[in-house]
């Protein structure tokens, strides 16, 4: 031997590597959940992986082998290992139940990604893993369509080249970018490579009763994972779950458990439907991510109410919800406090199902983000605009410059010292969510010089004292309108009382600061900024649909609520 790597102790002479090869009795399928298969993005991108470890928390080892696009498992291998790790094909320490790039610890283990090869190939990964039993540190490995032993671990193919002249017909393999290594975790023997024309590499649990269930990184899932090296580096890790598992695992972070199943049956319909429709993943190989980038998923749940969040989806297996026959896009937040908006009014397309409503449901119920108040200064803002690279001096002015029919606001502008003005239209008027201490921020708030009061119930912006009207298209200001009452038309000025979803108020009245509740005009100290709700506005409000089943209303009610036009099925 040329090399010093290694870091197992030798039994005897050989060390014999036996893998069983396990029946894999897939479980009994559950009548209540569809057969449709989601692949759900866990890392991937900049957050790959260069090593996974999996452990069976419900399960007996694994299945090595391949999905189709369709979700359908191949399988190619075994092993009864219940804790294993899929690393890529690279050099590797082990240290602490860890595997790193490079040494972190004097203590490690080598897990060398270099090996010999010999030139048999096998018909049957049994057949493969016999052979492999009769080399050192022998393991079955999937190439190309054959099953073949390699055995030994190096770290450079120099050092694996020394030993491989001592075997006929053998070659020296490793350091293969579209190759896949799975070892024991807590030993790092090598249990299984796979490297077949770049194909990725599947890993199934196996369970002969009760559902699988599998650790990964602080959670458990459902269903198999997939490795994807794209263009030969780390790992991207897809877990393959049932459509209806994926929306269990949604469900309890994404809407309220709190014993009300009609606001979660609601949820889970949402949910169904906005994986369904999305495609945004499709091109780095999967369906949908784990994040708020779509839909917050952590695996199995396992909390409080796990059993209603079963019962929900249980109970509105498949269904998803329509607009004229094609599925929508389910989009959903927080909370509005007070009236969802139109989605042409936060990213420029008209929408038919996503309309703008005032919202009464979440005034009874009492949540964290339902009203909120943050003081900013104008350093504050000034910092924050620099950082998102803008060339912006002193602030010496924060507007609502324009709102919408439904009261939340449409275009912010910021103005510094030198008379540049800054505007954020749609749903970029949340640029003030990153300031320091804001926690909640929406589509629904007014903005007050400090010391000043602000005006209830923003409407539209005027900065004088004429009042407005808004016919649905533009607003109309004069000094003077003519009003319908009961006992025929009267001419109103300003100023006048009007009756809105919070009550009364008075708007026109002289010195204010118009209907808008913004500030118009700088302000040394700063700006309050009150509001209520958290998150777009667009779409279906999470504590609005667990407000609605609090006072009774169906999940079907729930649903064409919030969402114009649908149909449910």
């Amino acid at each position: 031997m040329t090399q010093k790597i290694r870091q197992f102790a030798r039994l005897g002479l050989m060390f014999l590597t036996c893998v069983l090869f396990a029946v894999y009795i897939p479980p009994q399928a559950d009548a209540s959940f569809s057969d449709r298969v989601i692949r759900v993005g866990l890392y991937y991108g900049s957050n790959a992986l260069p090593s996974a470890n999996l452990a069976n928390e419900v399960g007996s080892g694994y299945q090595f082998g391949t999905y189709n696009s369709s979700g359908a498992f191949t399988p190619l291998g075994s092993t009864a290992q219940e804790k294993i790790t899929v690393c890529k094909d690279a050099n590797l320490y082990l240290s602490g139940g860890s595997f790193y790039e490079t040494p972190t610890a004097a203590d490690y283990q080598l897990i060398g990604a270099y090996h010999i090869q010999m030139p048999d190939t096998y018909a049957t990964y049994e057949a493969a893993a016999q052979a492999a039993a009769a080399y050192p540190y022998g393991f079955p490995a999937y190439v190309n369509g054959n099953y073949v032993v390699r055995f030994e671990f190096y770290s450079s193919a120099a050092n694996a080249e020394a030993d491989a002249v001592a075997y006929s017909g053998a070659q020296v393999v490793g350091g293969s970018k579209t190759c896949y290594t799975v070892v024991n975790t807590a030993t790092g023997e090598i249990l299984f490579e796979f490297d077949n024309d770049g194909d990725y590499l599947g890993i199934q649990p196996m369970s002969s009763g009760e559902r699988a269930r599998t650790w990964f990184k602080g959670y458990q899932y459902y269903g198999g994972f997939q490795y994807m090296r794209r263009s030969g580096n780390d790992l991207s890790v897809i877990n393959f779950v049932n459509e209806d598992l994926y929306v269990s695992g949604v469900l309890p972070y994404e809407f309220v458990v709190d014993n009300d199943l009609e606001s979660l049956k609601a949820g889970a319909v949402a949910i169904r439907t906005f994986s369904r429709a999305s495609t945004k993943h499709n091109a780095l190989g999967f369906d949908i991510c784990n994040t708020t980038d779509c839909q917050v998923y952590r695996g199995v749940y396992t909390g409080a109410g796990a059993q209603l969040v079963l019962d929900a989806v249980e109970q509105t297996g498949g269904q998803c919800a329509y607009y004229n026959g094609t599925l929508i896009e389910a989009l959903y937040f927080s909370s509005d406090g007070g009236a969802t908006e139109d989605a042409v009014n936060a990213w420029g397309s008209d929408v038919p199902y996503l309309k703008g409503k005032l919202d009464p449901y979440e005034d009874t119920i009492s949540f964290n983000g339902k009203s909120w108040s943050y003081t900013v200064t104008p350093s504050e803002i000034q910092s924050l605009m620099q950082s998102k690279g803008y060339d912006c001096g002193t602030v010496t002015g924060l507007e609502v410059t324009k709102t919408t029919a439904m009261g939340n606001v449409n275009e912010l502008t910021i103005t510094d010292s030198n008379g540049k003005k800054f505007t954020f239209t749609g749903d970029n008027v949340r640029v003030l969510q990153n300031l320091p201490g804001v926690t909640y921020m929406s589509r629904r708030f007014q903005i007050t010089p400090v010391g000043s009061q602000p005006v209830e119930n923003p409407t539209t912006s005027t900065g004088d004292t004429s009042l407005s009207v808004y016919d649905g298209n533009t607003t109309v200001k004069s000094d003077t309108i003519t009003v319908i009452t009961g006992s025929g038309t009267q001419q109103v000025t300003a100023p006048a009382t009007v009756l809105t979803d919070s009550g009364t108020v008075t708007v026109g009245e002289s010195g204010d600061s118009g209907s808008s509740g913004s500030s118009s005009g700088g302000s040394g100290q700063g700006w309050t900024i009150t509001g209520g709700g958290f998150g777009h506005n667009i779409g279906m409000s999470q504590w609005g649909a667990y407000a609605m089943g609090q006072q009774g209303y169906s999940y079907e009610e729930i649903l064409k609520f919030y969402y114009t036009g649908i149909t449910i099925q």
